[in-house]
């Protein structure tokens, strides 16, 4: 019997010391609606505007610039691309004997452009 109580003893102070779970509970009651959605009676509700719908929660939105460990392989690997684009090969300058292919594609782009222009500005006649 002695044994029983000096246990039950030692561990009042343990159970004291437990945190309140009411205060850690998650509040399920607050729901976001958008537009003209209907707010169910048990709830709180916040209303947002029918355009924030399919967004992002700003909370969550990063606006910074993307720190490179985040960034995708492709933009990673056309930036290694674009980085030695100004003289050799592709790059449209007297220097080196490949300049005269940066030239060509510049070209090809800028005809590739205008004639995209051009069909979007055209009527569309059907026959």
């Amino acid at each position: 019997m002695r044994k029983i109580l000096i246990a039950a003893l030692m561990l009042a102070p343990a159970t004291l010391s437990l945190p309140a779970f009411a205060q850690n509970a998650v509040n399920d009651r607050v729901l976001t609606i958008f537009g003209n959605d209907t707010c169910p009676k048990d709830t709180i509700c916040v209303r947002g505007s029918e355009a924030d719908r399919y967004r992002i929660p700003k909370q969550f939105r990063n606006t910074g610039p993307i720190a490179p460990a985040n960034q995708a392989w492709g933009a990673r690997a056309q930036g290694t691309i674009d980085a030695g684009a100004r003289t050799g090969t592709g790059s449209c300058s007297a220097v080196g004997a490949g300049g005269w292919t940066g030239c060509y594609l510049q070209q090809m782009q800028a005809a590739r452009a205008e004639r995209k222009a051009d069909a979007e500005a055209a009527p569309d006649v059907k026959p």
